[in-house]
């Protein structure tokens, strides 16, 4: 719409130019006799009517014409501040009537233009407003009034003086032609319709026809190049850029066998001009370039459908179809007679290069990556970075193929087809380290946050609040990247690594807190089970180097944990005299006291291997095979023991069992007496000897089970 007003104030510029003119050199007019008119007083009359007999526009009979219609023409009659009124149909909404240019494109509109900052009467409406309906798009509709209307009062007025009308009108040439070139093409040029003298034809065509002809060929000559070297374009860019050449240069072709053209160039080479020359010679450059123009469209369109495949394609999908993409370049450059120097081919290879990086680009979504969805983001870097990879490996493929089998060397430049490509991957690597990043210092995985680990001890709550207070300034930072992320995908972008760099320094600042947050929450483990637990909390950052580091140097303290664990269950093996309680028995209690032991270091080492997550360390392989060794040598004493317990057993003393516990009492009628057996084995290792104390308790003990027993004998008697 701002377009259209454009040319609407264009349109009235010529004309306000043409009225100056004819005022300043008027045609000669008759006089006419004088009639004495009658002055009479003039009512006021409603202009209404002169905006609607002038409004020609399609459908508009049929449309209503309301109140609302009216007072907005009433308010622009009558306010000088308002310069424009319009009046079309909206599809959706029917007539309208606006002060000012519509919003949205209208396919018809009228407008009249207040000339003048005075209220609009029956009177001056003529003089004042300046009416006109546009049809289509509005640059035709400019042509057709202009060429039309404007110019031909223009160029057959004969009462402007010679230069003024020469220079105007090679201007208004000049004009038309660019409004021609924009409408139709380059290959499309304008020709006056109006017949002029031969001397104003020269001079005219000298001025504007053939320099603007000429600047026309050279600017579709040097397309190419511009085309050519573009570098964000891909092969279906390059294919439509020959069918437009094509389309162009065969445009150009009829109009330089046109009549008028023809005339043009009859007359200037009689006239010897110098114009006439680099006319000729383009012209011939014309028909040379519409038949390699034809010859590389003709070549290249055997690409078309392959890469129209590969646009509804994953990355992950692309690298099968690259080996016969190959082929079919390969194709062209041994048979095009055109399309096989060294520059074409590099361009052409490095079109796919931007083909593939504008596959990936659609895949990738940064929308997900800034939002948490870390895993399926990275599975999508990976698939795009595995695409480059798969399309440079089957290049050097063919170049080796073509090398081995062909007599003509692959000379392309290798690193220019690539230069993007491998900038791509570095950047597909960012990304995937500001998703790790995520992941370490967010807790995003999916779209979701993990759970925020519970942490142990006094100290618990306030490790909880650091760690929270560094998922805070992550995520400002993040931010920050995120503002820049319409660049982020384009390798041409240096601003880039700025923002990026910052981000990883702030990175690097998280990974020293971290580092400080382990230690702390380290000084208050004193077993190796809360120590697993730690380190299971801090394992998902343990893949950063320089946490690594701290996370490795913990997990070697856990170790010395477990070592000293193991040296204070060797310093009770190593005892001289092992210390059982009196109520136990030698053999069986120094073998159980063992087996204490034994289950004491087995409990710490189920859980060092459950832990996974423990990195593989010198110090842990040395623990472990000091584990086993311990557990050979309680197994092997507990077996010696039970070796010299058999050993003080007689051979028959399996026949001990029959004696029973309880017999009748001969000295008392009607009593049972306890019928320990006498027998004793050989004498073994003294146990410690026991406190007073608790050798009384031995015998309150000993009393209440016999007293148990006795009362049970009695009940057993009683029910018999």
């Amino acid at each position: 719409m701002e377009l259209l007003g454009h040319m609407v104030t264009m349109v009235n510029f010529l004309r306000n130019a043409f009225l100056f003119v004819s005022l300043v050199f008027p045609e000669p007019v008759l006089e006419e006799p004088e009639v004495q008119k009658e002055e009479l007083a003039a009512p006021v009359v409603d202009v209404k009517p002169f905006f609607l007999s002038r409004a020609m526009l399609t459908g508009l009979a049929d449309s209503v014409w309301t109140e609302e219609h009216n007072a907005i023409l009433d308010h622009f009659a009558q306010n000088p501040a308002e310069s424009i009124l319009t009046i079309f149909i909206d599809p959706c909404c029917g007539l309208k009537v606006e002060l000012g240019m519509p919003i949205q494109t209208q396919n018809q509109i009228v407008y009249f233009i207040r000339q003048a900052p005075v209220p609009i009467t029956a009177e001056n409406f003529e003089a004042t407003v300046q009416y006109g309906t546009v049809r289509g798009s509005y640059i035709p509709a400019l042509l057709r009034l202009l060429s039309g209307v404007f110019a031909p009062q223009i160029f057959i007025n004969t009462t402007w003086p010679e230069s003024i009308r020469n220079h105007f009108a090679s201007h208004l040439h000049r004009f038309l032609a660019c409004l021609t070139g924009e409408q139709e093409g380059c290959s499309s040029w304008f020709l006056f319709r109006a017949h002029f003298s031969a001397v104003e034809l020269v001079g005219r065509t000298h001025s504007t026809s053939m320099i603007h002809w000429t600047r026309q060929i050279k600017e579709v000559l040097s397309a190419q190049e511009t085309v050519e070297t573009g570098e964000n374009s891909g092969p279906l860019e390059e294919i439509e850029f020959w069918r437009n050449r094509c389309t162009d240069l065969s445009g150009i072709s009829k109009q330089l066998v046109k009549e008028g053209v023809k005339h043009i160039e009859s007359i200037l080479r009689l006239a010897k001009s110098s114009y006439l020359a680099p006319f000729v010679k383009l012209a011939q450059q014309i028909q040379d370039g519409s038949g390699q123009a034809q010859s590389n469209l003709t070549f290249l369109s055997i690409l078309k459908e392959p890469y129209q495949e590969l646009a509804f394609m994953r990355p992950k999908d692309i690298s099968s179809k690259l080996p016969k993409l190959i082929s079919l370049i390969r194709i062209i450059w041994v048979n095009s007679p055109h399309y096989n120097t060294r520059e074409r081919l590099t361009s052409l290879f490095r079109k796919m290069s931007n083909e593939i990086i504008r596959l990936c680009c659609q895949a990738i979504s940064l929308d997900r990556i800034f939002e948490g969805y870390v895993i399926s983001s990275k599975e999508d870097l990976r698939g795009c970075i595995s695409c480059c990879h798969a399309w440079k490996d089957h290049y050097l493929r063919a170049v080796q193929m073509h090398s081995q089998f062909s007599n003509r060397g692959w000379v392309l430049d290798q690193t220019n087809i690539f230069a993007q490509v491998d900038a791509f991957v570095q950047r597909c690597k960012d990304l995937i380290e500001v998703c790790d990043c995520q992941y370490h210092f967010a807790r995003w995985e999916d779209g979701k946050q993990g759970p925020l680990p519970c942490f142990f001890g006094a100290q618990g709550p306030q490790i909880t609040r650091n760690l929270l207070e560094i998922e805070d300034i992550f995520h400002k930072n993040l931010h920050m990247l995120r503002a820049v992320r319409g660049g982020i995908l384009d390798v041409k972008n240096t601003s880039w690594h700025e923002d990026y760099n910052k981000f990883r320094a702030a990175v690097k600042d998280l990974e020293v807190m971290i580092q400080n947050l382990i230690t702390s929450a380290f000084e208050l483990v004193r077993d190796v089970e809360h120590g697993v637990l730690l380190l299971d909390t801090f394992h998902r950052l343990a893949t950063r180097e320089a946490i690594k580091r701290t996370y490795d140097k913990k997990a070697v303290d856990l170790y010395m944990l477990f070592n000293s664990e193991l040296a204070l269950v060797n310093r009770e093996l190593n005892k001289k005299q092992l210390y059982l309680e009196p109520y136990m028995a030698c053999y069986s209690g120094q073998a159980h006291f063992v087996r204490i032991l034994r289950r004491r270091i087995d409990r710490v080492m189920t859980c060092l291997s459950g832990a996974h997550f423990l990195p593989h360390i010198g110090t842990g392989e040395e623990s472990i095979h000091t584990y086993q060794q311990m557990v050979q040598a309680i197994d092997e004493l507990v077996r010696k023991t039970f070796q010299e317990w058999t050993s003080t057993l007689d051979k028959d003393c399996i026949r001990r069992l029959d004696t029973p516990l309880l017999r009748i009492s001969q000295e008392k009628a009607g009593m049972l007496d306890v019928n320990f057996d006498k027998y004793r084995p050989h004498p073994a290792p003294a146990p410690n000897p026991p406190s007073a104390h608790l050798l009384a308790l031995l015998s309150f003990v000993s009393l209440s089970y016999i007293v148990v027993c006795l009362q049970s004998i009695l009940i057993l008697q009683f029910i018999f």
